[in-house]
């Protein structure tokens, strides 16, 4: 199964000149774990919630810190035609749950770890039904081995004011 198998999700960005405030509104606001960064329409970087944790550890002012100051720089890509097997390789050798996918030097979407086990359930299940949607092969022997960072924790509720405008 490729990348472009999956269903496309709406592409949530940030660019490198703006404030951590501005990232992390947006993050929670769209509720999503990372922002490819744009320099224009160029990639050049993610924004991930381990980053704003970063920042904050390190007690920068996330009203003036410009996202560029903890972006991951040029990160690591996959193509619309890449495996969805070579994808969860990357994840787990490189430690993130979060690619940037890109078509022509052009970025098109962002592959995420919760993406992948959805496609794996979603495929297993499928394929129960027999309805001939057999899930990624090298995807199955892969799961032990993905944590998930909030096992164990309770989910946290996230209101916002009604009417307001966000990013």
């Amino acid at each position: 199964m490729k990348v472009s198998d999956l269903q496309p999700h709406e592409l949530f960005t940030a660019q490198a000149d703006e404030s951590l405030e501005v990232a992390a509104d947006r993050m929670s606001w769209h509720q999503v774990g990372a922002l490819p960064v744009l320099d224009g329409q160029r990639l050049v970087g993610i924004i991930t919630e381990r980053d704003l944790t970063a920042a904050l550890a390190e007690d920068a002012d996330p009203r003036i810190t410009p996202v560029s100051d903890y972006m991951t720089p040029a990160p690591e890509v996959l193509r619309p035609d890449s495996e969805l097997a070579e994808a969860a390789q990357l994840m787990l050798e490189l430690g993130i749950r979060h690619l940037p996918v890109v078509r022509g030097g052009r970025l098109v979407g962002v592959l995420s770890i919760r993406d992948l086990l959805d496609a794996v359930l979603n495929g297993a299940r499928t394929c129960a039904r027999g309805r001939g949607h057999r899930p990624p092969r090298a995807l199955p022997p892969l799961l032990p081995r993905l944590r998930d960072p909030d096992r164990g924790r309770r989910p946290r509720l996230v209101r916002h004011r009604q009417g307001a405008d966000r990013p």
